[in-house]
């Protein structure tokens, strides 16, 4: 494993298209099948950028899993992201949901809303190569950040709609906290991870 590249951008964010081709929320965010493998591509391209900038992310050293942190009122390590730019990227980002937009916005606000207070490493996301899950690679490239709040002391947080989602994170040491359910929208479940031995992330299969 190691941290994620610039150069990592374009092959991430095409392997996170493959990964989330039919999960629900991707399937909510793009309703129409028309084009969707194309602008799923360059709004998860878009977000890896983002995220990269804003916070830290680890891959395997083939690109086939990646996990995206941002460190939510925890100082950043290295230089802080430039504010045009990530104004800039937030914008084409919400841009490219189109008529999805606003209803995007507001489960989004909500969903953070109902997020623990507190300083917290969040999960923005992880991927694996669909004919490559399975093999404990998404396991692997969430440890370094796991370890990291066990280290320091922290929680990491997430939020997810699939119940195969929440059983692969309720055995890594997350917890469901609260649930987001809005007409129309995926159905997400808040989850935090405590540190030190209660939380400490079980390695299996995944």
């Amino acid at each position: 494993m190691r941290e994620l590249r610039d150069g990592d951008v374009p092959q991430v964010g095409a392997m996170l298209a493959r990964a989330f081709a039919s999960d629900p929320t991707t399937e909510w965010l793009f309703p129409s099948p028309r084009g969707r493998e194309r602008r799923l591509e360059r709004w998860y391209r878009l977000n890896v950028m983002a995220l990269k900038d804003a916070g830290e992310g680890w891959v395997t050293d083939d690109l086939s899993s990646a996990a995206l942190w941002l460190p939510m009122g925890i100082p950043r390590r290295g230089a802080r992201p430039h504010l045009w730019r990530q104004l800039g990227l937030n914008l084409r980002i919400g841009l490219a949901l189109r008529t999805r937009l606003l209803a995007a916005l507001w489960v989004n606000l909500e969903v953070h809303r109902r997020h623990p207070r507190e300083p917290t490493w969040y999960l923005a996301a992880l991927g694996t190569e669909p004919d490559l899950q399975g093999r404990g690679l998404g396991t692997a490239v969430l440890q370094p950040v796991l370890r990291r709040c066990d280290a320091e002391r922290l929680p990491a947080t997430l939020d997810t709609v699939t119940a195969e989602d929440v059983a692969f994170y309720q055995r890594r040491g997350f917890e469901i906290v609260d649930e987001v359910r809005s007409p129309g929208a995926p159905h997400f479940r808040i989850m935090r991870r405590l540190p030190g031995e209660a939380g400490t992330a079980r390695v299996e299969p995944g």
